[in-house]
């Protein structure tokens, strides 16, 4: 796109992103929900806890292979041929890591069906190695239309295979069986559309900067992994998998807005941001708005969803899912403050520095640990009120840190999203007595609920904040080219 602004381009990158992941949004929660009421507590239980590993080593493993080719400012037929070679090997070490130690990792969490599960979705490895180099090469060049398109397709297709399977009887081994269509299909697509077009070398001179940008970024993966699943690791060894089971629903629901949105976000920021990573403050200057934009879509989200999940969830999910309403209210109550602090990962690792998000993961962890383990004695409500209580704590830390590499003021920010905090919160408050009168849990009455939030917020801001909801439709307008004579 070399007639666009870096701003057009970026805003041109989050239209393709956001028609892909909406134009299968309501498709899968639609078949999630459909597939929650079909399965148990116990089969999302097990899930959760192979999934453990399962996702650390993925996450491990994606941040090896893109992250260091994405950031590099160029890359050369050498470096890519030995970072694909280095690549292959890492994948099939940790295809073989999980096999090792799937039985160990099930006896730890007294569960059979989990060896039985990682062993199965340990061949996904073999699969995923072959989608880092044209993931990362469509990244680098900005081609969120195809990438979009791609995964599109690959997770409507898993949603429909999974809700399959779940109505034939295959319990949890429908999540684990839809998962591995997606990431079939994506590798295939990914392959047809940008087919490496070069043999993996095992000649590693040449990739040193970019494996120890990859080594770092691994690492940084590792502990925020741990940091963002320590809530599962640790009620899995204290409570029983029902608990945990009502824990994973309610973080899967509460998570859905930020996993749909937050990714869109990051996976072109990232790219973005290291085309400008000369400029900190340059690139400060686009977060700050970044934040500003987020806190004005996020928080009527978020906090409108917890104002009405005791009516979302029964009608929903049903009422054998009744016990998940508070703890799923909890974490959507913190959840802006999380999409808030992971927004600044990308800007950060585009400027090459790992080092700082891999310190503040460590000082997340222990901060949280602290929370988790005493919340972890209240069954799922607690585990959700550990995040509720703890993470305030922790972003506060963070957000100096965050601020003086990025070169803004962490009051100029709080300052700017105000606004949207206090809108929020009357809406939260009006929702909750209007519940004195539409006391029946019914879908009229959850459809006015829902046109009550919307209409006090956005009203809010209209009356008393007007300039800051033109100021946003300004940052989201594209610049126009200019023309040349």
């Amino acid at each position: 796109m070399p007639n666009l602004s870096f701003k057009a381009q970026v805003l041109n990158s989050l239209k393709w992103v956001a028609i892909g992941r909406i134009g299968t949004q309501l498709i899968r929660w639609l078949i999630t929900f459909w597939v929650i009421r079909i399965l148990t507590p116990e089969d999302y239980g097990v899930v959760a806890i192979s999934d453990i590993l399962f996702s650390f080593l993925t996450t491990v493993a994606g941040a090896f292979a893109l992250s260091p080719l994405i950031q590099s400012k160029q890359l050369s037929q050498q470096q890519l041929s030995g970072y694909f070679g280095a690549i292959l090997l890492f994948y099939l070490s940790l295809f073989a890591l999980q096999m090792l130690t799937a039985d160990w990792f099930a006896y730890i969490y007294d569960s059979e069906v989990v060896d039985d599960i990682l062993r199965v979705n340990a061949w996904c490895f073999l699969l995923l190695a072959l989608e880092a180099i044209p993931s990362a090469m469509l990244s680098r060049q900005m081609a969120f239309k195809s990438l979009s398109l791609i995964n599109a397709g690959a997770n409507i297709v898993a949603a429909i295979a999974t809700l399959t399977f779940a109505l034939n009887g295959f319990g949890f081994w429908a999540l684990v069986y839809g998962e591995i269509v997606a990431i079939g299909l994506r590798v295939i697509a990914l392959t047809l559309i940008h087919p490496i077009r070069f043999w993996p070398s095992l000649d590693f001179s040449q990739i040193k900067e970019l494996g120890r940008f990859g080594g770092t970024m691994s690492l940084l993966s590792v502990v925020l992994y741990l940091f963002l699943h320590l809530d599962v690791a640790v009620g899995g060894l204290l409570l029983s998998n029902a608990q945990i089971g009502l824990f994973a629903v309610a973080l899967q629901f509460a998570l859905m807005p930020q996993k749909k949105i937050l990714p869109l976000i990051r996976q072109v920021a990232f790219p973005a941001f290291s085309q400008i990573q000369h400029s900190p403050k340059l690139i400060g200057n686009y977060m700050l708005r970044a934040q500003q934009l987020s806190a004005l879509a996020v928080l009527p989200i978020f906090w409108g969803l917890a104002s009405v999940t005791d009516y979302i969830i029964p009608l929903v999910l049903g009422a054998r899912w009744e016990d998940a309403i508070l703890p799923t209210t909890l974490v959507l109550l913190i959840m802006p403050l999380r999409f808030s602090e992971e927004l600044f990962h990308p800007a950060i690792k585009a400027l090459g520095k790992g080092g700082v998000l891999l310190n503040n993961t460590l000082l997340s962890i222990a901060v949280m640990s602290v929370a988790i383990v005493i919340g972890s004695h209240y069954g799922a409500p607690g585990l959700a009120g550990a995040w509720l209580l703890g993470f305030p704590v922790v972003y506060f830390m963070l957000l100096r840190r965050y601020t003086h590499y990025l070169q803004f003021s962490a009051m100029g920010l709080m300052r700017s999203v105000l606004p949207f905090v206090l809108a929020g919160g009357l809406m939260l408050l009006l929702v909750h007595i209007a519940k004195i009168w539409l006391v029946k849990v019914t879908i009229i009455n959850l459809t006015c609920l829902v046109m009550l939030g919307a209409v006090t917020y956005l009203g809010v801001l209209w009356l008393f904040c007007k300039d800051r909801l033109l100021e946003s439709k300004r940052l989201l307008s594209q610049d126009k080219p200019k023309s040349t004579i």
